[in-house]
């Protein structure tokens, strides 16, 4: 017979290992396009996979930032493939939180 997570110990919580349904509800919004070009910490992140809207079906993040100059703290959210790769790569690694700097080329947004 097969020893079950509840004859060894307590099973955890979806909300133990992967963190609750919010994301920082207490903290205020930015908008990502006011993040341009400024300086931030990104602090946290949780993926949002095949989220549906007006626009379609795509994976977004969201993203908790602290600005450098005064500490404070904002949410934001973005679709942006390249960000969602740099950030989420950091975050898996335990690299957070980490300096960037948004930047919008040509044809994709970037964090540096």
């Amino acid at each position: 017979m097969t020893k079950t997570a509840t004859q060894s110990e307590e099973p955890k919580s979806f909300s133990d290992v992967i963190g609750g349904g919010k994301f920082y509800p207490d903290l205020p919004r930015i908008d990502f396009q006011e993040l341009l070009t400024r300086k931030i910490l990104v602090v946290d992140c949780k993926l949002i996979e095949n989220f549906t809207s007006q626009f379609g079906t795509y994976d977004c993040l969201l993203i908790l930032v602290q600005m450098p100059e005064d500490g404070e703290q904002y949410t934001t959210i973005t679709s942006a493939v390249v960000i969602i790769k740099r950030i989420m790569k950091a975050k898996m690694e335990g690299l957070l939180p980490l300096y960037g700097t948004i930047t919008k080329g040509e044809t994709y947004y970037n964090i540096l």
